[in-house]
């Protein structure tokens, strides 16, 4: 089963989260689909914005917390971190616009990803919850998209406080852009994604690559080691 759909089509690339069964939740295979496909229309150059999305109104749960207790375990999960590291590495060096189409839910390693978005739209009924302090858990990957783009709060709410936020919450925290009715996710998306795609695409990068000089934030490399070397669990 492909475990990752990739779209490309009139400047806009799409990435499908495609285990809806599961909640569209996280593999070693899936992980790896992701990157590959994120890796393909990041070297397209007419792709000028992507769209992360799930499939069947998911966006993703988070790890796939029975592939991941199997016995005997996956052969893919000595590597699950570091190729999950990787990916957000990918995402963070990305020069092109990424925005989030948050259906359903966003958990733990799933609201690591919304949160790695540029841009994020949500349901109205969507939510996102940073779950692992109730699992006693650390949050790198989440920590570290918080510190990058959001106030110390922000952080300390969503991290420490383990709160789930709805979807017009995450708009008023300045984590989404947009809250519509959940049927209206992907279609607001897409209409997001067609004002960038008529942009100048050579300009478009520039843009951002020059903004996140002026933003240097923290260094992903200098977290890079320990979150690859951090349990799964």
């Amino acid at each position: 089963m492909t475990e990752v759909l990739v779209r490309h089509s009139e400047g806009v690339g799409h990435l499908v989260l495609n285990r809806p069964a599961q909640r569209n939740s996280l593999t070693g295979p899936l992980v790896v689909q992701l990157k590959s496909g994120l890796e393909s229309l990041l070297e397209s150059p007419d792709c000028k914005v992507i769209i992360i999305s799930g499939a069947e109104g998911y966006f993703c749960a988070g790890l796939d917390l029975k592939a991941f207790s199997a016995d005997p375990a996956p052969a893919w999960k000595v590597d699950f971190q570091a190729h999950w590291a990787d990916f957000h590495e990918a995402v963070y060096h990305a020069d092109v616009p990424i925005i989030g189409a948050l259906q359903g839910f966003a958990i733990a390693g799933g609201s690591s990803l919304a949160l790695a978005c540029d841009f994020l739209v949500v349901g109205k009924s969507a939510f996102m919850h940073v779950s692992e302090v109730e699992r006693n858990m650390l949050a790198p990957l989440n920590v570290f998209w918080l510190s990058q783009r959001h106030s110390y709060q922000t952080a300390l709410r969503m991290a420490l406080l383990g709160k789930r936020l709805s979807g017009m919450e995450l708009v008023a925290a300045g984590i989404a852009e947009t809250c519509v009715d959940d049927a209206d996710v992907l279609q607001t998306s897409e209409l997001m994604a067609s004002r960038f795609s008529g942009f100048d695409g050579l300009n478009l990068k520039a843009l951002k690559r020059s903004i996140k000089k002026s933003y240097p934030g923290h260094s992903f490399r200098d977290q890079l080691a320990e979150i690859k070397s951090a349990s799964a669990f």
